[in-house]
């Protein structure tokens, strides 16, 4: 590994991350402001924390990705439902509304000044977790209590290693976040992919094995389901074998266009 952090990878390597990562953080906090203040006045009977989760709360956005994920979390119990009908009452575009079959949360895609949203409403976890919306109520401190100083350029050169492959939707934003907490740098991930044909990550307390999928990244408090369920094993077996082509050459790894 030592000889391959040569200074012309780590040069490219800076390259990557500076086209890729998000500079207009004006830009955010306008839309930022905008959207909270409007979720805040829908729902003044019943005002919610909105939280800033996902990549703009770890400070690990992309250019062209940028995106606001919020956790919308009442004290009082608010129904999907009418949560949703509310919702379509304001003048927030709304692009999409999915609901997750199996553990039953919504949530609302959406699209203003310019930046895509997130709004999944959850009660308010106040500490205890029990679901895994509010797993994700509480990854920002996770990641951010345990992360280092060179977190953000790790994820996004993970991100963009991901993207470039076509498994990005697979492996997620939160996986990169994950492996870079677990691996600590970009090229020891690759290393471990390139060597191993099973990855699991597991910061939870609870351990048990449940999943025989190839890469397995568990939710960081409950544990127990994996952010990376949809990596099967030809998808594991692209990842690993483009990981050993950037290890060959880093100059596969492309600059963004800007």
């Amino acid at each position: 590994m030592e000889k391959r952090a040569s200074g012309g990878r780590l040069e490219h390597y800076s390259r990557v991350y500076e086209s890729a990562q998000f500079t207009d953080w004006n830009r955010f906090h306008l839309c930022l402001n905008d959207l909270e203040e409007t979720i805040l006045a829908t729902f003044s009977d019943n005002t919610p924390l909105v939280k800033l989760v996902g990549s703009s709360a770890t400070r690990t956005m992309r250019n062209g990705e940028e995106d606001l994920d919020f956790a919308v979390a009442f004290q009082s119990p608010m129904s999907n439902e009418e949560f949703l009908r509310r919702i379509r009452e304001t003048d927030l575009r709304i692009t999409d509304v999915n609901q997750n079959k199996k553990y039953g949360y919504i949530r609302i895609s959406g699209k203003h000044n310019e930046m895509d949203f997130v709004l999944v409403p959850m009660r308010n976890p106040n500490g205890n977790i029990q679901t895994y919306e509010q797993d994700a109520f509480y990854h920002p401190e996770f990641i951010n209590r345990h992360k280092q100083s060179t977190h953000a350029r790790n994820v996004i050169l993970m991100k963009e290693f991901f993207e470039q492959i076509g498994a990005y939707k697979e492996v997620k934003g939160i996986g990169c976040e994950l492996m870079t907490l677990h691996f600590r740098d970009f090229d020891l991930m690759l290393d471990s992919f390139a060597r191993r044909d099973a990855l699991r990550i597991n910061f939870s307390p609870d351990n048990l094995i449940y999943s025989q999928a190839p890469l397995v990244i568990d939710y960081p408090h409950l544990g127990r389901r994996s952010f990376t369920e949809k990596v099967t094993q030809a998808i594991y077996g692209h990842i690993q074998e483009s990981a050993r082509k950037v290890l060959e050459d880093y100059r596969i790894l492309k600059v963004k266009e800007k």
